[in-house]
């Protein structure tokens, strides 16, 4: 099907739009003309999609991200169907006070490349990188045939979400092919995995108690209860929680259509349950262990729920270990 352009007012939100080639005198410009601004940059961060309707919220998830972490920031709109071929940029400055005094800044760079293809990517959205920088890539949606060689070999870290992939063992496959590349360098965030981190705190919880800790060996069963369009989130759990006790447990998975991407979490064996709770629109976790007639409770804070402030969430833990890579070839094992 043919590629749908964004709307005049979309790019009319963008910036200031600037001749390719004008884009790093463009740049300068702003700073010269505002001694009272202070550009700050940390890493490259991009955000790409080949979906048009979504581009002035993604406007609005740079603004976000870039309040919290200093960068140069791209949002990047591929239209490989488009014709004829045209690329197009808009530049601004996304601006926060700091310390009550100094206002700083992050660069945003806007591209819309109609036939836009790896090549035409790199060639010009590239070259605009904040040199020496890391390049952090969020990925959105399905990894398309731009997820090439010439795009991936240029990532330091690369964020999807596994959830909202149309085929996840197609993707999985793409995805651990490119991984797997000799040119390849890049670690992967999954927004589907950092959906999982309070369960996982509050698991640890449960079992922290001596009488749970001391029957853990009989433990049978998981389920795991998600809102649907979220089964890969609850997969990466159900995976997780076997990687840690070094088993394999029966899963079951339970599919609501409201409420949080993971609503439950039940460990279950002879004599012993552990169950971790949300309920819906609730900003707290219920905890709740079980062996024999020993019962442990608690209630601990939930994490956060948007797709901005998961990114933030990830660029916070930026340089931290995960045990993504380890899990992705069981995952892709599970599915269909």
């Amino acid at each position: 099907m043919p590629s749908t352009l964004p709307s005049d007012s979309d790019l009319g939100r963008l910036g200031l739009e600037t001749p390719i080639a004008h884009i790093d005198r463009a740049l300068k410009e702003i700073w010269n003309d505002d001694e009272a601004k202070t550009r700050a940059s940390l890493i490259n961060l991009a955000i790409y999609t080949e979906d048009s309707a979504i581009l002035a919220a993604n406007n609005d998830l740079l603004a976000h991200v870039a309040a919290e972490h200093a960068c140069r920031a791209l949002l990047i709109l591929a239209l490989p169907e488009a014709r004829p071929p045209r690329a197009r940029a808009w530049i601004q400055a996304l601006c926060r006070p700091y310390q009550g005094k100094q206002i700083v800044c992050s660069e945003q760079l806007s591209f819309v490349l109609e036939g836009g293809d790896a090549a035409q990517v790199q060639n010009i959205v590239f070259a605009h990188l904040d040199s020496d920088l890391p390049l952090v890539v969020w990925w959105q949606a399905d990894l398309t045939q731009n997820f090439e060689e010439r795009f991936y070999s240029r990532i330091d870290t690369l964020i999807i979400d596994s959830s909202r992939w149309a085929d996840p063992a197609r993707q999985f496959d793409a995805l651990l092919a490119a991984m797997n590349a000799e040119t390849a360098g890049f670690d992967v965030r999954d927004l589907a995995w950092t959906r999982s981190h309070f369960m996982r705190t509050a698991l640890a919880s449960c079992f922290q108690d001596a009488a749970a800790l001391q029957n853990i060996g009989k433990l049978q069963t998981i389920r795991i209860t998600h809102l649907k369009g979220q089964r890969t989130a609850a997969l990466l759990l159900a995976v997780w929680i076997n990687q840690r006790l070094k088993t394999t447990l029966r899963l079951e998975l339970i599919e609501k259509d409201s409420g949080p991407a993971l609503q439950s979490l039940v460990l279950e064996g002879e004599g012993v349950r552990g169950e971790v709770r949300r309920d819906c629109d609730s900003s707290f976790i219920h905890v709740c262990t079980s062996c024999g007639q020993h019962e442990h409770k608690d209630l601990l804070p939930a994490d956060v729920d948007s797709d901005a402030e998961l990114v933030t969430e990830q660029l916070s833990r930026f340089h931290g270990s995960t045990l993504y890579s380890t899990m992705l070839p069981l995952v892709r094992s599970m599915l269909k």
